[in-house]
């Protein structure tokens, strides 16, 4: 019956969530055609299978509420309310060792559990959902279903990642409602042939996230679980307005300030689609303002957030090696702990298997699948294998990927070997809709209870569905243009700002009207981008700004165009920018997120391996990615049209002392685009070459003292304008333009580059007024000698640090050796050397990334012990490379 299945599915899916779910209640409740729950809590266990570092707290689901109404099917939509979802959640980041035992078992649980859902993705595709009874009724109720979501605040509270700094991250959600509507907007209900052309409207209020520093976390008198509603909700921050609870308006710090707006869907017939060339499926996005801000505490956590999340991947990744007793108690255990650890590692990033190996582990797929399958076989209604002695001795040395991947072969195997007509008679059962993961009771005697037959023929007509009818499928196979998807997303305003301790902002980055676009067809796609204009500010003044307030920036990339032969073409426009250099709002922005002491070395010793295995990645993969291109003669179209930047450098130096100096740089035009060959008559040169133009022009440069604005005096009515002695051209516009090709396959007779470069002229202006001035600008972007306490010194959170002796070579050659009486400190990966503890700077340093260290025998060193070599790896007996530490 439908009920029982709504009432299944209830409680199979919310009951893992949530406490105190009745069955009986259910059934009763669903039939009627109104499910309400209210008043749950969550289970603290909630969030455990999805292995996530954060664990629950405390929760409140205040009401659920899910209305269908059977009877009236034709003239309500499916109810769906969810209000005063409330999560407290917090760190879990302790990964405590398991035995062998233990370790096997849970492999075992989560093998069968990954095998149980593919089992039943395929059996669902076996189903033919789209032509099916229950495709047509889940169709018409997604279709119509009216969803409201009301009062969401989730909260992350944390006192471990950033001792002595607690600190809480947060999301709110006021509402989220979806209905279908027709074309003019208003709510409607679609039925039958209705079905194929569904208009959903989305509106979304006031959803933001938040991160709070230095706050404690929140605490109650008494156990959450004893808590009234009411509670529940001042504790969450809801107040009441008018009989309603809407979240209250704190004041927290968001990351992302409250965003409205609204959403519209359209899901198109074949035949309408065809006829207006629009897209099958339509989906349009408008938010009002979408504003990023993120402060100097906040970036701070944030690190150490990212640290402490880091450090629980990599323990989590090797948490079944992990030894169950201590360090002190156990020793041996933990370098097994490590050994494994780093071995898998390097077996993962070699990616090679020895011939012996490969021999085996085909040996061992070999009888593992014969076997499986000879089991799943011997008995029909078995879905998979369990308790089996030879397959558990197997699956111990293997891992999960590869054991699921031999048993869905076997699985596969079998299928095509089930010819007979016992099995096919025994499958039949399982190929009901009614068995889709719900239940395994026949509904055959049943209908009765519920429908009689005219309600059945009513109910088919209102979804839509006839015996053996395919008109839900869509044959779009031979419209290789014809749109699949439209994807629209519009912000009227869009801001991120970054602010410092007194909660001034140090950096606002604003545009007006940005739209982004993305088309999809069989093969072909089209992504469209659009910005009407941009303005960069800080405290001391604007630092960039669009001269146009309309198409400031636009571009199109598209794989697979059809208007030209080529495999992708990227076409992108954008108008000048005025910049301004401000050294004091630049110095600011970069010593905001210039690497300091709050970043450990977990996340940055990550990071930089993360860095490093891209890069050898590259560099073992970029020879054969060129090669295959070029043997491929992949073929793309590029039209690049960039009105560069027009620079404002002032100074404070006033040679008249009333009006300063500024150097103004005009970088002109860039345009670079793809070309047909030039200066050949020979086809077979045409097809080898890849062939661009790169042209920039009107680049010039020049001196004034006093105000100069690009946008009311351009450069050439400058010098006619302002007076002699204010006005020093020191470049005169000029301009390159550069011809490349690169051969796509290589010929002897034939270069694999060629260039072409012209410079048609360069003028540059030179006096000692000129001279004067360009010193004035040069000091700007000398650094300052600085000894505050402010300066980063890494070697103050030194792992190690100690007097030694330090061996260098000078002289003629480098062949006088001199000791040298140093102070090391070693910070994670890197060596510094420094006078003496209380230097403020490192005479130098050294990265220990991919370095050796060597104990020199004393027969090499005149009897003297503890004396060590520091040299690069496979460099140990190169003399110049050698470093000695006493």
């Amino acid at each position: 019956m439908l009920e029982d299945q709504v009432a299944f599915l209830l409680q199979k899916y919310l009951g893992n969530y949530v406490r105190g779910l009745n069955k009986e209640a259910l059934k009763i409740s669903v039939w009627r055609g109104d499910v309400e729950l209210t008043n749950m809590q969550l289970r603290p266990e909630a969030l455990n299978a999805l292995k996530l570092p954060v664990k629950v707290k405390a929760g409140f689901l205040g009401s659920v509420r899910l209305k269908v109404p059977w009877s009236r099917l034709g003239q309500e939509p499916v109810l769906v309310y969810l209000d005063r979802i409330l999560v407290l959640v917090e760190p879990a980041t302790r990964v405590e060792g398991s035995s062998e035992d233990t370790i096997q078992e849970a492999k075992k649980i989560r093998v069968q559990e990954l095998e149980k859902r593919l089992l039943e993705c395929q059996q669902q595709l076996k189903l033919e959902m789209n032509t099916s009874w229950l495709g047509s009724l889940i169709s018409t109720i997604i279709g119509n279903i009216k969803l409201s979501i009301t009062n969401i605040h989730i909260r992350y509270e944390d006192i471990e990642s950033n001792p002595g700094h607690p600190f809480a991250a947060g999301l709110t959600l006021d509402r989220l409602s979806a209905v279908t509507v027709d074309d003019s907007g208003k709510e409607t209900f679609a039925t039958g042939g209705a079905l194929e052309r569904i208009q959903k409207s989305v509106e979304l209020d006031r959803l933001s996230v938040y991160f709070d520093s230095d706050v404690r976390p929140w605490s109650v008198e008494k156990p959450w679980e004893d808590l009234r509603p009411s509670e529940w909700n001042e504790i969450f921050e809801l107040e009441n307005e008018d009989g309603r609870l809407d979240i209250r308006s704190v004041d927290h710090n968001y990351i992302l300030q409250p965003v409205t707006g609204n959403a519209k869907y359209t899901k198109l017939r074949l035949d309408e689609s065809k006829s207006t060339r629009q897209a099958l499926q339509q989906a349009s996005v408008n938010l009002d303002d979408v504003t990023l801000c993120l402060s100097k505490e906040g970036y701070r956590d944030m690190l150490k957030l990212a640290d402490n999340f880091a450090a629980f991947n990599q323990r989590l990744k090797y948490a079944h090696y992990r030894p169950p007793v201590s360090v002190k108690l156990d020793p041996k255990s933990w370098w097994k702990y490590a050994c494994k650890a780093v071995t898998d590692e390097m077996k993962k990033a070699s990616g090679k298997l020895s011939w012996e190996q490969v021999l085996r582990y085909a040996t061992l797929r070999k009888r593992y699948v014969s076997l499986y399958a000879s089991l799943l076989k011997s008995d029909m209604n078995l879905s998979l294998v369990e308790n089996n002695k030879e397959i558990e001795k197997i699956d111990m040395e293997l891992d999960i990927e590869i054991i699921l991947q031999w048993r869905m072969l076997a699985h596969k195997f079998v299928a095509q070997s089930a010819d007979s007509d016992v099995y096919l008679n025994k499958q039949k059962p399982k190929q009901s809709w009614w068995s889709l993961g719900w239940s395994g009771s026949s509904s055959t005697g049943n209908e009765a209870r519920g429908f009689s037959e005219q309600d059945w023929d009513r109910l088919n007509k209102i979804i839509g569905y006839k015996e053996g009818s395919d008109e839900f499928s869509l044959d779009t196979q031979n419209e290789a243009d014809l749109p699949h998807l439209f994807l629209e997303i519009h912000m009227k305003h869009n801001a991120s700002k970054i602010i410092n301790e007194g909660q001034e902002y140090l950096a606002d980055l604003s545009s007006e009207g940005l739209l982004c676009s993305f088309k999809t067809y069989s093969e072909a796609m089209v992504f469209d981008l659009k910005l009407e204009s941009y303005r960069l500010s800080s405290r001391y003044g604007l630092l960039a700004e669009s001269a146009t307030v309309t198409d400031s920036l636009a571009g199109t990339f598209s794989y697979k165009p059809f208007n030209t032969q080529v495999d992708w073409s990227f076409v992108a426009k954008a108008s000048p920018c005025y910049m301004i250099y401000l050294k004091e709002s630049i110095d600011e922005i970069v010593t905001f997120f210039k690497s300091n002491t709050t970043i450990s070395q977990t996340l940055a010793l990550e990071t930089a391996a993360a860095v490093q295995m891209t890069i050898d990645g590259v560099k073992r993969t970029a020879q054969q990615q060129v090669t295959r291109a070029l043997k491929d003669q992949s073929r793309f179209l590029l039209d690049l049209d960039i009105a560069a930047p027009k620079v404002t450098i002032p100074t404070k130096f006033c040679p008249d002392n009333s009006h300063a100096t500024r150097l103004l740089l005009d970088l002109g035009n860039l345009m670079l685009c793809t070309q047909d060959y030039w200066n050949s008559d020979s086809a077979e040169e045409r097809d080898m070459y890849l062939q661009f133009n790169f042209v920039l022009s009107d680049v010039s440069a020049f001196l004034v003292d006093g105000d100069y604005h690009w946008n009311t005096t351009p450069p050439e009515k400058a010098s006619k304008e302002l007076s002699y002695s204010n006005f020093f051209p020191v470049i005169e516009k000029c301009g390159i333009a550069l011809k490349f090709q690169q051969i796509q396959s290589e010929n002897p007779r034939y270069p694999s580059t060629r260039i072409a470069l012209r410079l048609p002229s360069l003028g540059f202006h030179f006096s000692p007024a000129r001279y004067h001035r360009l010193l004035q600008v040069a000091k700007i972007f000398q650094d300052e000698d600085s000894t505050s306490s402010d300066v980063l010194q890494p070697w103050s959170q030194a792992d190690f640090e100690g007097w030694l002796s330090l061996l260098t070579w000078k002289g003629v050659g480098n062949r006088e050796a001199v000791w040298q009486r140093r102070y090391i400190c070693l910070v994670g990966p890197f060596l510094y050397i420094l006078e003496s503890p209380s230097s403020k700077t490192y005479k130098n340093y050294v990265s220990l990334r991919g370095k050796q260290l060597y104990q020199v025998p004393t027969e090499f060193t005149g009897g003297t012990p503890n004396m060590l070599a520091l040299c690069e790896a496979g460099q140990s007996n190169s003399k110049e490379r050698l470093s000695l530490l006493y």
